[in-house]
């Protein structure tokens, strides 16, 4: 269950990270897997980062701010 929370939170930051860098919705389906794709990677950067450093994002409304600011 966890990884399928994991993995829409990660598309969501992805959807989130692309509209306010580019300020436009995805059109087609190869910029929604990019934008999927930087979320996972997002949140997984910035899970990493968070646990080196000591801090954890405690629910998924901090799992999803951590991903969106890793994946911007």
């Amino acid at each position: 269950m966890e990884i399928i929370l994991w993995l829409v939170l990660g598309a969501v930051a992805g959807f989130l990270a692309v509209l306010v860098m580019y300020r436009t919705i995805p059109n087609t389906v190869l910029q929604w897997i990019g934008a999927i794709g930087v979320g996972l990677i997002g949140g997984w950067i910035g899970g990493w980062v968070t646990g080196v450093v000591g801090l954890e994002a405690v629910n998924w409304l901090g799992s999803l701010i951590l991903a969106f600011v890793a994946a911007v």
